[in-house]
């Protein structure tokens, strides 16, 4: 049975049961959501929408969204989901490159600018209208595309077919045990992978579906209070803000069973008394989403960094040599990734497709750039990238992106962009080393971080720009990122006293009256917020700190503590 038919089955089973219910109050129960998703469904075709076409979605993340992606479903389209908080020139480029047939936003600037048949969502009908009629969609037609950052210096579009999205969905809804007795959180961005795990293994199996607040799924004690608050029983949360709420004294989760964390690597394991099962996931947005999973909860040997796992049925895993060829148990290698649930391609990147999607022994496998080696259990340990990318905040980073636009400055004559890590090899931050152009130099950085806020995600602008003579090559004639890591400036002594911490904090937060023990995520911070607070004190007092440093040591007693500790 595929993913829409489990979930009309679901709507025949229990129409009066929850389904979607967000953070303003809205609630769909699923014969709500059955009729708002095929009306709108039916406006669309109406509008000349059909299977292939890209349907492009810039809206808030609510359950009126995730309605819209069934009602495209629906209509044999595909659905393709940007995050609004994204920089205007970026969600344009977006759209372009995916070739949308059809934007809905309640975006009326990028409405105007998008250059493509645009409608309000409140243009479509909620209730009542006609369903469309079978659109004729076939099992290898898109079912949605996602965009992640290009090495080249664009994003790159991933397609995944419905057939793909039918075996994923039910592959995770058996490995979570979702049911009609669960409570599923989304706090996932939209256009995330992550999402797909959120929403669909859910619905189809008759679960309801809680769209947390950008509050409450940003602090580890907002989120905590919110799981518990809304009975759920099982969630994402990522690594970062995981390792957070396992820090904190005597944690109670409420209902969560389980609790689901992936996107990039997890440094640590849950503490002996966490109420909670812990399920590590690895995978690619060009496999779907997860491929590879660990209970880290049982995991025995916790002298190691938490493994990735093993696969599900249906992914055939391998570890290759640079030729492609397999390599013995316990060698490092490349992961390859094999069978249904393997995405189309690129969209628009022939060449990027051809590279990363190739046959192996009669297979079309996808080649993830990532470094493993098989443990002596059969689970498989994540190492390290093969090329430039990294991940920050859970979310994909090509280092060539964000050089690219760097520059695209006219002050900036060239730019590496380096990620220095931490003790588990995770991307703390972003670092741009920049030459400048005659005439120019370090007054520009204002300008320069200015112009890169225009055009990039919040995660891909740098906290840190400095400028150098000359960019340092490696022999083979690339730029050495290792090398301007190395000759970076130390931090000043001695470390700043708590009071100038405060400073930040009232600063990022526009707030006042704080004081050395004031917690960040308690007087409004959250993971953007971080960000600003890392970047402005780089900017105002000289120092290293990254985005964990907060969410570890989140008040200026503790935070100061912590880098005096690392000066001695």
């Amino acid at each position: 049975m595929d993913m829409l038919d489990a979930v009309a089955r679901q709507v025949r089973r229990a129409p009066d049961s929850p389904a979607l219910t967000d953070h303003r109050g809205t609630r769909f129960t699923y014969a709500e959501l059955d009729s708002a998703a095929r009306a709108a469904a039916g406006a669309l075709t109406s509008l000349g929408v059909r299977p292939g076409d890209r349907v492009g979605l810039v809206l808030p993340r609510t359950a009126d969204l995730f309605v819209l992606e069934l009602a495209v479903l629906l209509a044999g389209a595909c659905f393709t989901p940007l995050d609004q908080a994204q920089p205007p020139d970026r969600l344009r480029l977006l759209l372009k490159r995916a070739s949308v047939a059809l934007l809905i936003t309640d975006d009326d600037e990028l409405a105007g600018a998008a250059g493509v048949p645009t409608v309000r969502p409140e243009g479509l009908p909620a209730r009542g209208c006609p369903a469309p009629p079978d659109p004729g969609a076939r099992p290898e037609d898109p079912a949605y595309c996602l965009f992640t950052s290009g090495s080249t210096g664009t994003p790159v579009g991933t397609l995944i077919s419905r057939a793909a999205l039918d075996v994923y969905v039910a592959a995770f809804a058996r490995l979570v045990g979702a049911s009609p007795r669960e409570r599923g959180a989304q706090i996932g961005s939209p256009g995330f992978d992550v999402t797909i795990d959120e929403l669909w293994p859910f619905l189809s199996t008759g679960a309801s579906v809680h769209i947390a607040s950008d509050t409450d799924r940003s602090s580890p004690r907002a989120l905590v209070d919110w799981l518990r608050a809304n009975r759920i029983t099982q969630t994402y949360v990522p690594p970062l803000l995981l390792e957070s709420i396992f820090r904190l004294d005597g944690v109670d989760l409420g209902d969560v069973r389980l609790i689901r964390t992936g996107g990039e690597r997890l440094a640590a394991y849950p503490p002996p008394d966490f109420p909670s099962r812990v399920l590590n996931e690895y995978g690619p947005t060009e496999t779907v989403a997860g491929a590879v999973f660990c209970d880290v909860s049982a995991w025995p040997d916790r002298g190691v960094l938490p493994p990735i796992g093993t696969p599900l049925p249906h992914i055939r895993a391998s570890v290759r040599d640079p030729r492609g060829k397999p390599v013995a148990p316990g060698t490092p290698g490349e992961l390859y990734l094999g069978g249904p649930t393997v995405g189309i391609g690129y969209v628009g990147d022939d060449e990027r497709t051809a590279h990363r999607f190739v046959e192996v022994d009669g297979e079309r496998c996808f080649r993830t750039g990532d470094l493993v080696r098989e443990l002596p259990t059969g689970d498989l340990e994540f190492l390290r990238r093969l090329d430039d990318q990294v991940q920050l905040f859970g979310k994909r980073v090509e280092l060539g992106e964000t050089e690219s636009a760097a520059v695209a400055h006219p002050a900036v004559r060239r730019a590496a962009v380096a990620a220095p890590t931490d003790d588990a090899g995770r991307a703390e931050r972003l670092v741009c080393f920049v030459e400048w152009q005659p005439g120019h130099g370090d007054a520009d950085t204002a300008d320069l971080r200015a112009h890169l806020c225009r055009l990039l995600p919040g995660h891909m602008v740098p906290t840190e720009v400095r400028t150098v003579d000359r960019l340092p090559t490696t022999p083979a004639g690339k730029i050495d990122r290792r090398a301007l890591l190395r000759a970076r400036p130390g931090p000043p002594r001695p470390a700043p006293t708590p009071q100038a911490l405060v400073r930040v904090w009232e600063r990022v937060l526009g707030v006042t009256g704080l004081t050395v023990h004031s917690d960040f995520f308690l007087h409004g911070g959250d993971s953007a917020r971080a960000v600003s607070a890392v970047t402005e004190i780089g900017l105002r007092l000289g120092l290293r700190v990254s985005v964990r440093d907060v969410f570890v040591h989140p008040t200026p007693a503790e935070l100061a503590e912590r880098l005096t500790e690392e000066r001695q």
